[in-house]
């Protein structure tokens, strides 16, 4: 008896499904804060450190926080690509290793990207409400930032 076209389809679907579960990316789960953190070497007071963890460290440090759906490709693969472009342009768990000027210029930055919602994206607030950050949390952030020597 021969499958029909549609179950033949689904069924090459399913098993490439199941195939490229077995190709997963390195999790970005490296290391424990270190006295390198941006966090730990500017003294974040705690409601900036619960702030900034919350809406920037997925992305831009050395430790994500994972859902269960980052676990499937071809969505981890997708999550690995941002992550990593997050961390080019950004590394909090790096932050002590920067010289002065690049600090300088990275805070000026951070300061701009929040203030003009380009940061946290868009996208990443699509399916991550709870980074988003209030007009009170944004300027809460950003006086800190400019207190940072």
């Amino acid at each position: 008896m021969k499958l029909s076209v549609t179950k033949r389809v689904l069924s090459i679907f399913a098993l490439v499904f199941i195939v490229i579960q077995f190709y997963r990316p390195n999790m970005n789960v490296q290391s424990p804060e270190t006295l390198d953190d941006f966090l730990i070497a500017a003294k974040a007071p705690e409601h900036v450190k619960k702030l900034v963890k919350n809406s920037c460290y997925n992305c831009h440090s050395n430790n994500t926080d994972y859902f269960w759906y980052d676990h499937i490709s071809p969505a981890s693969w997708f999550v690995d690509n941002h992550i990593k472009e997050g961390k080019e342009h950004l590394n909090f768990s790096n932050w002590a290793t920067l010289d002065s000027r690049d600090k300088t210029g990275m805070i000026s930055e951070i300061a701009v990207n929040i203030s003009e919602d380009k940061m946290p994206l868009p996208s990443y607030l699509k399916i991550h409400s709870d980074a988003k950050l209030s007009k009170r949390e944004k300027q809460q952030i950003i006086e800190w930032l400019y207190t940072i020597e």
